[in-house]
């Protein structure tokens, strides 16, 4: 018999999970072959504190085993709260991962009195808009993302209940 898998924890962003965060980001887009450009469009994954926090919003990772597999982050954009930089590895995907820190960001925006939360989504993350749908996403439509690829994306929406519950 063998040993219950370790359960990652989401733990709030330290300068120290920098290195990993980027290297899970970096393998999805790998992954997808999507061009990685860490002087433009990636530049708030070396700038964290001052691209999230600093500006009230947050980001968080998943990590298991000393390691980074997941991130989250929330920015307010003019009144509502749009889900950031949502990514798992991808030999941790299937296991409620993605729902679990997509959760964390829906407590951060309650918290912080959002009534309504978007999500734009590369159109190949099929994994994702599946999920944001059971979570009771609607689709809104679609964009072209001003990145290196020109990628296409769903925009997704969902209202929120006044808050129930601090978020940590």
């Amino acid at each position: 018999m063998s040993a219950p898998e370790a359960a990652p924890q989401l733990l709030p962003y330290d300068d120290r999970w920098q290195p990993g965060i980027v290297d899970v980001i970096k393998s999805v887009y790998d992954e997808y072959r999507l061009t990685w450009d860490p002087d433009k469009y990636h530049r708030d994954l070396f700038t964290v504190r001052e691209t999230y926090i600093d500006t009230g919003g947050f980001f968080s990772v998943l990590v298991l085993r000393g390691g980074v597999i997941g991130t989250v982050s929330g920015l307010d954009r003019g009144g509502e709260a749009e889900i950031e930089r949502l990514y798992l590895a991808k030999d941790h995907r299937g296991r409620g991962y993605g729902r679990l820190m997509t959760e964390h960001f829906l407590d951060w925006a309650r918290s912080t009195g959002h009534r309504k939360v978007i999500a734009w989504s590369d159109k190949r993350f099929d994994d994702a808009h599946r999920m944001y749908e059971r979570m009771g996403f609607s689709l809104i439509g679609d964009r072209i993302l001003d990145d290196p690829d020109e990628s296409p994306e769903w925009g997704f929406e969902l209202r929120l209940d006044p808050v129930q519950e601090a978020f940590q």
